[in-house]
């Protein structure tokens, strides 16, 4: 049978000592592109271009009660 400090990473009952921690190192699931890296379609728009974009998205994802109707007032 072989000596418990023979190598020191193996279980011992008998080990007076506690066993050093070894690193672990795992490949991280992270993927994605640094800011950049990649020309996306939102990097060649002119600036009235974005600002219809974004209004055009706003009004599809606002539900249709969180309209202003001024006709009402009247």
């Amino acid at each position: 049978m072989s000596d418990p400090t023979d190598n020191p990473h193996e279980y011992s009952a008998t080990r007076r000592t506690p066993r050093q921690h070894r690193r672990v190192v795992r490949q991280g699931t992270e993927r994605f592109d640094a800011d950049g890296v990649k020309l996306e379609p939102s990097d060649v728009m002119t600036p009235r271009q974005r600002d219809a974009d974004d209004d055009q998205r706003i009004l599809n994802e606002l539900p249709p009660h969180w309209a202003v109707f001024n006709e009402r007032g009247r």
